[in-house]
């Protein structure tokens, strides 16, 4: 969810930033309201994520657990449920995890591990994974970036 709402973010600041001159500001009136850049943006890149997971046969939150679990050596199934519950249930991330499991890609033992076929497809959707973002963050500054996260972190305080 996190990485939705940095990309989101990004896509926001890059819509909304401007100099501030009058022109700017005139031109900010004829934009659409900050909901429907957020929910275009989000259309794009879940649109996008969809499609090469889906060439590689695994779902969205397939790609959460195998990054979750190369990202972290000690991981176990509660864990990955804590990780993941921004993003789905806690009945969905199991059967995840036994589908995983069946194709062989993860290993149970006290921890999560990915086997070699699952390090091999890891690697592969990872790639994907940097080419679509920078795709998305196509002439954005890291200034740029940082700021939307900024602005969006604060909206997300302001609403909870």
């Amino acid at each position: 969810m996190k990485q939705i709402i940095i990309i989101l973010g990004l896509i926001l600041f890059i819509l909304t930033s401007c100099n501030k001159n009058k022109t700017e500001i005139k031109n900010m009136k004829d934009k659409l309201p900050i909901g429907y850049y957020l929910k275009k943006a989000d259309n794009l890149l879940t649109e996008g994520i969809n499609n090469f997971h889906r060439e590689l046969d695994i779902t969205r939150i397939d790609w959460q657990i195998l990054n979750s679990i190369n990202e972290n050596s000690e991981i176990d199934r509660q864990k990955i449920s804590e990780l993941l519950s921004e993003f789905s249930t806690g009945e969905t991330i199991n059967e995840a995890v036994t589908i995983l499991l069946h194709k062989q890609l993860i290993r149970e033992e006290k921890y999560f591990s990915l086997t070699e076929k699952g390090a091999k497809l890891y690697q592969t959707c990872f790639q994907k994974q940097n080419a679509f973002r920078q795709k998305a963050m196509k002439n954005v500054t890291q200034q740029q970036y940082l700021q939307t996260i900024e602005t969006l972190e604060k909206i997300i305080a302001n609403l909870e």
